[in-house]
């Protein structure tokens, strides 16, 4: 585990558990969002929060990472210079298939994934509830709420964050 998690760890019976807290120490300014309006590629900014656990098998293997994340950000339009604040509050709870393999079993989100406003005030856009993913594959297992950056980046729906668009625009 890297050393800026901040890891407390103890043993529990035949695992270890380990406590975690971090800033990411990546801080993205400006960078493609991947969210394409009108020809013209939003760019983003983020900073990120994480408190969590992990829990470890008795040799040491990774079993399941339940964590909770916090960001916050901007979109930004370089055509307009317009701007959106967004934040994303959400719980991560990633249960391995294979004892320290990161690339199995399933990882389930829950929680606001996204919620961007003007700075004068006013929602935008929000996508909350829940999904859960099969590990080291792009697919969906299930999902429940309204996801419209689910829709627009898994599903190809390039409607789906029109009101983001439109407010930058």
């Amino acid at each position: 585990m890297p050393a800026n998690f901040n890891a407390s760890c103890f043993r529990v019976g035949n695992h270890i558990s380990c406590s975690l807290a971090f800033d990411d120490p990546e801080v993205f300014v400006n960078e493609p969002s991947g969210i394409v309006c009108d020809d013209t590629e939003l760019l983003v900014s983020q900073t990120r929060s994480v408190v969590g656990k992990r829990l470890y098998d008795a040799d040491g293997n990774l079993l399941q990472r339940h964590f909770q994340e916090s960001l916050d950000g901007t979109f930004t339009n370089p055509d307009t210079s317009l701007v959106a604040l967004w934040t994303q509050h959400d719980t991560v709870i990633h249960d391995l298939a294979v004892p320290g393999d990161d690339t199995s079993g399933t990882e389930h989100i829950s929680g606001l994934s996204t919620r961007a406003w003007l700075p004068d005030g006013g929602t935008i856009i929000t996508d909350a509830g829940t999904t859960i993913f099969p590990e080291g594959t792009d697919g969906v297992l299930k999902e429940s709420g309204h996801h419209p950056f689910l829709d627009y980046f898994a599903f190809g729906d390039t409607t789906a964050l029109a009101p983001l668009c439109a407010a930058l625009e």
